[in-house]
C-alpha cells in the first residue's frame, strides 16, 4: 500500500499561566492513500490538536510528521501555506460560506486564490454533490446540510489528496450526518484520503479505521 501520511512520537505542549498542559502525547500512526480515517473523543480530547497540526495551523512541541514521504512540520511558512492550498482540503464545523456570495462563486473561490477559474469543474462538484440547483443561490437560503455539503465540494475545487474534516456534522441532524459519513466514504474510495475527528461515534460504521483519543493520547478504536 501506498502511504501518504506518517505521524511519529508527536507531541504538543501548552503553557498556561506558568503550568505545562499536554494536549498530545508520543502519537504515533500511518496513513494509507485513499483511507478513510476517523478520530473519536470529547471535547479537550486532544483531536482538533491534532488535526490542525497535521494541516500545519500550528506547531507542534516535537516528533514528526511525514506526507508523501517527505517532513513537513520543518517547511517556511510559505511552503506550508503552498501545500495547504495545491494538497490539503478543509471542512469545518461551521460551513464558513461567505453569504454575498452564491453557492458556486464559493466553491470556486479557492481556485481563484490559485489564480484559476474552475466554475466547470465547480458545477461537476455540485453535481457530484447533489445540489447542483442550488448553484446560483445565496447560502442563508440554503439548509444546513446543504451548506456542508457545499463547503465539501468547496474542499474538492483544488483537486486535494488530502481532506481534513473537523467535527463536519456538529450541527447537523441524525439524517444529515448519515449522508455526510457516505460522502466521505466515497470520496476516500474514489482515492482521496480522508481525516476526520469528531465525538460522533456512528461514524466507525463508515469509516476504514477509527482511533480514540482520551486524554491526548491515541489507541484504535473497537
Amino acid at each position: 500500500m501506498d502511504k501518504i501520511l506518517e505521524v511519529k512520537n508527536l507531541n504538543k505542549t501548552y503553557v498556561e499561566g506558568g503550568q505545562k498542559l499536554d494536549a498530545l502525547r508520543d502519537i504515533s500512526f500511518s496513513v494509507e492513500r485513499g483511507e478513510f480515517i476517523v478520530f473519536i473523543g470529547p471535547s479537550g480530547s486532544g483531536k482538533s490538536t491534532l488535526l490542525n497540526l497535521i494541516a500545519l495551523l500550528d506547531n507542534a512541541t516535537s516528533g514528526s510528521i511525514l506526507f508523501e514521504g517527505k517532513e513537513i512540520l520543518k517547511l517556511k511558512e510559505a511552503q506550508k501555506a503552498k501545500l495547504r492550498l495545491n494538497k490539503f482540503g478543509f471542512v469545518f464545523q461551521f460551513d464558513g460560506l461567505l453569504p454575498e456570495f452564491t453557492v458556486l462563486e464559493n466553491i470556486n473561490m479557492p481556485a481563484l486564490i490559485k489564480g484559476k477559474n474552475k466554475n466547470k469543474r465547480a458545477l461537476e462538484l455540485l453535481k457530484k454533490m447533489d445540489i447542483e440547483d442550488l448553484s446560483r443561490k445565496m447560502p442563508p437560503s440554503i439548509s444546513g446540510g446543504e451548506k456542508q455539503r457545499a463547503a465539501i465540494a468547496r474542499a474538492l475545487i483544488n483537486e486535494p489528496v488530502l481532506l481534513l474534516a473537523d467535527e463536519p456534522t456538529g450541527n447537523l441532524d441524525a439524517q444529515r450526518k448519515e449522508r455526510i459519513f457516505k460522502d466521505f466514504a466515497e470520496l476516500a474510495a474514489a482515492g482521496i484520503t480522508v481525516l476526520m475527528v469528531t465525538h460522533d461515534d456512528h461514524v466507525k460504521n463508515y469509516a476504514d479505521k477509527c482511533y480514540k483519543i482520551e486524554n491526548g493520547k491515541i489507541i484504535l478504536h473497537d
